[in-house]
């Protein structure tokens, strides 16, 4: 079973609470204050500002947020030092600025411990500008060799976009799924891959139409072992692409065992999560779905264990409140709109376009739904008051919609009209959004998340 609702309670226990997300702002705060105000006569005529990078300001980290990157520009010609000196004097400078006793090198940055949470000072030299390709230190490499952060977060941002708001909370979840498996079941202190290469696996391999987690997670393990699974097990780790340079790959380091390692787990969770999937009681499918990410996936209560089938109106995935949902989503999500009103909207599936032929309700992102049923969308409260117009705007997602040709489409109706109805053709997970125009201006959205199979 696909069980969406649980899925979303799973994605609320992995996601950075408030009190680490807020520890995480004033450990990086606090550095770069610190840095601003350096008093050392080289490092001061390299320092011109600093932008914050990694999982963190992606909005793909997992609880608790272990670390923090933050890159420090430099002003300076890289043919005047070598990796090894700047490294050296940022940790010089750190240890001056109060962090003595908890820095560390690392082979392209500074590491500072602070009590659960790492910073990492990472110091970049723009070739072109801050929003361009950027050279960072290779102590080991000994070289200055190549990054594009800006590109990471830009590609992040267009790719969660194109498949509909999926692919942020995938890679949440499988980052959470191997951090259980290799380090809480396994005990692997620093397991490979990390976390930026799941997240990239991720925008290659995902099923970008899928319309559950439960499905994506599959499909894309599937699409894994696919792609690299005879690689893996001989040892080999594959290159994987570097989404922010252009015909550049990864720069990873695996030992034959680390390789062989990763494809075991993929092999026995991709195992696990079929027979999840295929399960035909609620009880049974949590218990397996468990088996895969542990026990911070919820386990089914004892009056549902034996239940078949779950009730849709139970079985939500709009189980996120406006700060969760904005959490997940932050990344891709408009700047807010100065709203006055309130708006609710409920759906109904129905077999043709009529309510005599109406069969259930349908509340937002619940199971995926099959092509060619009809859904009636009406306002099902407003704080407006009439006269207003109503937008109902269709946003679709994935390959079938593109090949198509349709991915949108919108009407107005008057508030004497307040439903509309459409048709499922494509597989994906697709919006209705609807707005309430008063005197030529929005006054309230709401919007209703459907996934097709």
């Amino acid at each position: 079973m696909e069980l969406p609702s649980y899925f979303v309670k799973y994605l609320r226990e992995i996601q950075p609470s408030r009190a680490s997300r807020e520890r995480a702002i004033q450990l990086h705060t606090t550095l770069r204050n610190r840095l601003s105000q350096a008093n050392d006569a080289v490092f001061s005529t390299w320092y011109s500002g600093s932008f914050l990078y990694g999982s963190y300001i992606r909005n793909t980290s997992i609880h608790p947020i272990k670390d923090v990157d933050v890159c420090l520009l430099l002003d300076m010609r890289i043919e005047d030092c070598t990796p090894e000196h700047v490294i050296r004097r940022l940790r010089t400078v750190l240890e001056n600025l109060g962090y003595a006793d908890k820095t560390a090198y690392q082979h392209r940055s500074i590491r500072i411990d602070m009590s659960g949470t790492t910073l990492d000072a990472v110091p970049v030299v723009p070739i072109d500008g801050e929003d361009s390709v950027l050279h960072i230190p290779d102590r080991v490499a000994k070289e200055w060799i190549h990054t594009h952060p800006k590109a990471h977060m830009e590609a992040a941002t267009r790719i969660n976009k194109a498949c509909g708001g999926r692919y942020i909370p995938l890679v949440k979840i499988v980052k959470a799924w191997y951090r259980y498996q290799a380090k809480q079941k396994r005990g692997i202190e620093r397991p490979k891959p990390k976390g930026f290469t799941l997240e990239v696996l991720v925008a290659h391999h995902q099923d970008p139409d899928a319309p559950t987690y439960a499905e994506a997670f599959v499909n894309f393990l599937e699409n894994l072992l696919n792609a690299y699974g005879a690689q893996l097990t001989q040892g080999i780790f594959p290159v994987v692409p570097d989404p922010g340079l252009t015909g550049e790959n990864l720069k990873l380091s695996f030992e034959p065992a680390e390789a062989k390692l990763f494809a075991d787990i993929v092999a026995e969770s991709l195992a696990l999560a079929r027979k999840a999937l295929a399960a035909e009681t609620v009880g049974e499918s949590a218990e397996l779905w468990r088996q895969v990410f542990g026990t911070r996936f919820p386990d089914a209560p004892s009056a549902t264990k034996s239940m078949r089938t779950v009730d849709m109106s139970e079985e939500s995935e709009d189980a996120f409140d406006a700060e969760f949902e904005t959490e997940v989503s932050e990344i891709e999500l408009p700047a807010v709109l100065p709203l006055t009103g309130r708006l609710k909207l409920k759906a109904q599936l129905a077999t043709q376009q009529s309510n005599q032929s109406i069969t259930q309700n349908y509340p937002s992102d619940s199971r995926a739904i099959a092509k060619g049923m009809w859904i009636k969308f009406s306002i099902l409260e407003t704080t407006v008051q009439p006269p207003f117009y109503i937008r109902w705007i269709v946003e679709n997602h994935g390959k079938e919609a593109q090949e198509a040709k349709q991915m949108g489409h919108d009407s107005l109706t008057t508030s004497d009209v307040r439903y509309q109805w459409e048709h499922t053709q494509y597989r994906g997970t697709h919006y209705m959004i609807c707005e309430i125009i008063k005197s030529d201006v929005v006054v309230a959205r709401a919007q209703h998340k459907v996934a097709i199979r």
